[in-house]
């Protein structure tokens, strides 16, 4: 009876919507008032969810608000009976509960690497691109909706990464990986092989590049890393003293 009535369900049975924004269904039910129509939505938690219903020439329209991550199960009744369509799923997720770590800097020709967590972002595509898709990554899953990205950067600029959730930016995005070239940077050490102990100890950095590059520099010695100071510009070199 409800089939010769040409009660239907307007669109997709599976929707992906958002945490905090309006979810909605249509029923096609022309002939049927809305009086006739009863609709059941429970929460991830199983709570029964509050609805709002609005009829245009026999097109009914659900909205609700999903305010949890997960999955939102709807039931449509027509005087007591539920449609063929029912239930319809709603797939609610929060791209803002996705955490990006360990973005570090990096060299050239070297392995990259960062983390990705929508362990509690619920379901969706993770999308991720690298200045804009010009430098390619793989993505290391490592379960429970955790990955591990790894890239290779052959160019000494800044690398861009977009990450992007159900199609939208995740917090803090984009994030940037300064690249550099360390064949750009001559150490000279060759006098340091045989050194008194409790003397002062220096030596010379070149550093072929017009970019400003951040130079970082650690001594290790026997038990631990000893304090280094270092001097200089470009230009003209950096000194670098440790005791």
């Amino acid at each position: 009876m409800l089939e010769r009535a040409g009660v239907t369900l307007v669109g997709e049975h599976v929707k992906h919507i958002a945490v905090g924004r309006v979810a909605s269904a249509e029923i096609s039910a022309v002939g049927f008032q809305r009086e006739d129509i009863d609709i059941n939505i429970l929460s991830p938690s199983k709570v029964p969810v509050l609805y709002r219903l609005l009829e245009d020439n026999g097109l009914f329209k659900i909205e609700f608000n999903p305010q949890e991550v997960g999955s939102y199960i709807m039931d449509v009744y027509i005087t007591g009976v539920k449609i063929q369509d029912s239930p319809i799923f709603f797939k609610a997720y929060d791209s803002g509960l996705i955490q990006v770590s360990d973005v570090g800097s990096g060299i050239v020709g070297q392995p990259c690497q960062f983390r990705v967590d929508a362990s509690q972002a619920g379901e969706g595509q993770l999308e991720i691109s690298i200045n804009d898709g010009e430098v390619p990554n793989h993505v290391q899953v490592l379960g429970g909706g955790r990955c591990l990205v790894h890239f290779t950067p052959e160019l000494p600029k800044p690398h861009t990464i977009d990450i992007r959730f159900n199609g939208e930016a995740v917090p803090d995005c984009p994030f940037v990986c300064r690249v550099s070239d360390t064949s750009q940077v001559t150490v000279s050490l060759a006098h340091l092989e045989l050194m008194p102990v409790g003397e002062g100890a220096m030596f010379h950095i070149q550093v072929d590049t017009t970019d400003n590059a951040e130079l970082a520099v650690s001594v290790q010695g026997p038990k631990t890393d000893l304090p280094v100071k270092v001097a200089g510009n470009v230009k003209n070199g950096f000194t670098a003293e440790f005791l």
